[in-house]
């Protein structure tokens, strides 16, 4: 086990338990995302051989990997939970068996405050100080990890450097140029075509060309970009593919520029009056062909998929009819942090005919759900199921109650709650060996014990989800809250000539 400086130890505070494993300046900040389930653990571990409740599966043979935020120091402001260093947990199944690994992706960011030896990044709260060196804002890669040219990517919700991983120990290779031709940041959700192995992403800037679209090939070389045309800076946070197209999202909900650049802050509004837009454009499109569809305004997170359809684009995803930042007043100066962590979601569909120019949409369930995925490996095609997370509704931090199975040919879906008390993480399907059927396979996720602070990877039949987990695997150290994770399969790990570090 290797510890970042400033290593925890066991305590309590005047402002309330610690958990064990934090860092000691958590101690001495009052915040409730610095505590408990959600306290960042700065410890990296290697454990082998895990133990199991029930019986891991035979044909089980991947690695669930998982990024989140994890402060290594304390913030020279107030502390939200987008601030923290990313740190990737990897818990890897073979024959029968599991292996779990933590690693902090070493940002060129992480690396100067280690040289410093304290934070030198205000974070997302602001204000921000705009001659800190690299950038205003501390990217993190903290936020979601795409498998893509025999790396793992770690990425920034904000759009930063794609940091390149080992896909079987988890240490940080490098920044991906793209074959050296990459001369822009890289939205935290691009998309893998496994049919192409082509990488699709767009990227965001403050100034025009406000947003930027590209294709990265198989082989990691940037081999198409272009600007898009938007009315001025956007925030949109996903973007989704079919077989020929991609789709750039637009939503009434942004920041003001002009207020960032006088004042420090970068403050969301939402515009109820402005539609929402998707544009479509050709796989390798120029900037005049992006063809855009209007919506009913809201906000979208994270779509499921789409697919064509004849003349038709449907597209899934979890739409917030209603984005605006729901602050309270009893939380003081925690209010704008936590009101922007409330989300209000449900699945719904847009439909888009390219031909006619037609428009429909449609809402599919009234669950509150997000931190969506399909069987990832189908991307860009038809897929009938997706696995989701059950929100509370207006909650005080954020927190993922029960695993959601939709069935997308009828809207109809089946869960199981995790349990009181029990907290759990974003959770992809993994095909078994020899799949035939889209769903033949399982779904992974870790699990959080709130009371003791206990963490371990459930495995799920993906036909019975109902019915629980059929495995529990317990995890050497505590995971704590975090954002995406992906199911990479084996043969990409060690079928491929891959050294077997595991």
């Amino acid at each position: 086990m290797r510890a970042m400086p400033d290593s925890p130890e066991s305590r309590e505070s005047s402002v309330g338990a610690v958990a064990p494993d934090a860092p000691d300046w958590t101690a001495r900040v009052e915040n409730p995302y610095l505590r408990g389930y959600h306290a960042p653990t700065v410890h990296e571990t290697t454990a082998v051989d895990l133990a199991v409740e029930g019986e891991i599966p035979e044909d089980l043979y991947g690695a669930y990997v998982r990024n989140g935020p994890n402060s290594v120091y304390q913030p020279s402001n107030q502390y939200h939970w987008f601030d923290g260093d990313g740190m990737v947990h990897g818990v890897y199944f073979r024959e029968g068996k599991a292996t779990y690994r933590s690693r902090l992706v070493r940002t060129e960011f992480l690396g100067d405050e280690t040289r410093s030896g304290a934070a030198m990044w205000p974070g997302i709260m602001g204000p921000f100080d705009f001659s800190a060196p690299r950038h205003y804002l501390k990217d993190t890669a903290n936020t979601d990890l795409i498998y893509h040219n025999g790396a793992i990517l770690a990425l920034w919700y904000m759009c930063g450097d794609p940091y390149r991983l080992d896909p079987l120990t988890l240490d940080t290779i490098g920044i991906d140029d793209f074959g050296g031709k990459r001369t822009t940041t890289v939205s935290a959700h691009p998309k893998v075509d496994q049919r192409t192995g082509e990488l699709v992403y767009f990227t965001l800037a403050d100034e025009a060309p406000f947003m930027r679209y590209g294709v990265v090939s198989a082989e990691g070389e940037l081999v198409h970009e272009i600007p898009v045309d938007l009315p001025g800076p956007r925030s949109p946070h996903d973007l989704t593919i079919t077989e020929n197209y991609s789709i750039l999202h637009d939503f009434p909900f942004f920041h003001d520029v002009d207020v960032l650049r006088k004042h420090g802050y970068r403050v969301a509004k939402f515009y109820p009056d402005i539609p929402s837009r998707f544009g479509v454009v050709p796989r390798r499109g120029a900037s005049d062909e992006v063809r855009w569809f209007d919506f009913e305004p809201g906000y979208v997170l994270h779509m499921v998929n789409a697919w064509e359809d004849g003349d038709w684009i449907v597209m899934d995803g979890c739409f917030q009819p209603d984005p605006t930042i729901r602050r309270r007043k009893e939380e003081g100066e925690l209010a704008s942090m936590l009101g922007y962590l409330r989300i209000n979601a449900h699945l719904r569909r847009w439909r888009m005919n390219l031909r006619t120019g037609e428009t429909s949409e449609q809402q599919l369930d009234d669950l509150n759900v997000e931190f969506c995925l399909p069987d990832t490996e189908l991307y860009g095609q038809q897929t009938r199921y997706s696995y989701h997370q059950r929100l509370p509704i207006d909650p005080y931090t954020v927190e993922f109650h029960s695993l959601v199975k939709y069935d997308h040919s009828d809207a109809s879906s089946v869960r199981h709650d995790y349990g009181p008390g029990m907290l759990g993480s974003e959770s992809p399907y993994a095909r078994r060996r020899g799949a035939t059927e889209e769903d033949d396979g399982y779904v992974v996720t870790i699990v959080a014990d709130a009371a003791d602070l206990s963490s371990a990877c459930w495995i799920y039949s993906a036909r019975d989800i109902e019915k629980g987990p059929i495995a529990k695997v317990a995890l050497p150290s505590r995971v704590p809250s975090g954002f995406h994770a992906k199911w990479i399969p084996g043969d990409r790990l060690w079928d491929a000539g891959a050294a077997d570090k595991s």
